[in-house]
């Protein structure tokens, strides 16, 4: 009986291993990966520090089918142009607007935003949303930001060549965590079905 245990915890630990290796594998990057963090800093017209008169949201459900489009390849295809090739993906789109006193933003104004898993080295463009069409936005990437001048604000999407990122969000510590949970529930799992069938013989 011992043995038999010790061939199905054997048994266990290998699929354990299989799923641990999956789950720190590096994951490709998608656009559930990245997020827009916020805005680190904007500058308006006449050289001012506009940044707490802007701020990002989620997206208003009116703009819901432009960015359904934007995120297929034909719609992303149709935005890029010439510059478009198939390894680019849609990191995230995001409203961006003016709060508070709307006079105190003089435009066209610089925004800087936070975005997740760029570097200076990333290939990438912000998107403007006019109302009718996607225009593309002269963009500098830097170390987790993507910065664009505007001459309006609405919503805004920010594309990139996948191969050129860093990688997601996955925490290799949370992945630890849930590979050790899994070789635990293994082998409790394992020590059940052989404590079971052993009571079977018995009886």
């Amino acid at each position: 009986m011992k043995t038999r245990f010790l061939k199905t915890a054997a048994a266990v630990m290998a699929v354990v291993m299989c799923l641990g290796m999956t789950v720190f594998a590096a994951p490709s990057p998608s656009g559930s990966d990245f997020v827009v963090g916020g805005i680190s800093n904007a500058v308006d017209a006449d050289g001012n520090d506009v940044s707490g008169f802007l701020e990002v949201t989620e997206l208003p459900d009116k703009y819901a089918e432009a960015a359904a489009q934007l995120r297929t390849a034909e719609g992303l295809q149709a935005a890029m142009g010439a510059d478009y090739n198939e390894n680019m993906i849609v990191l995230d789109i995001v409203e961006a607007r003016v709060v508070g006193d709307a006079s105190q933003v003089k435009f066209p104004v610089t925004i800087t935003f936070q975005v997740n898993g760029v570097t200076a080295s990333t290939r990438g463009t912000i998107l403007h949303y006019t109302g009718s069409e996607w225009e593309k936005i002269p963009t500098t990437m830097g170390e987790g930001t993507m910065t664009g001048t505007f001459a309006s604000l609405s919503p805004v999407a920010f594309v990139v060549d996948k191969t050129t990122l860093t990688g997601g969000t996955v925490s290799p510590k949370t992945s630890a965590q849930s590979a050790a949970a899994v070789a635990l529930l293994g082998l409790l799992a394992a020590t059940a079905a052989c404590g079971m069938k052993k009571r079977s013989m018995e009886r």
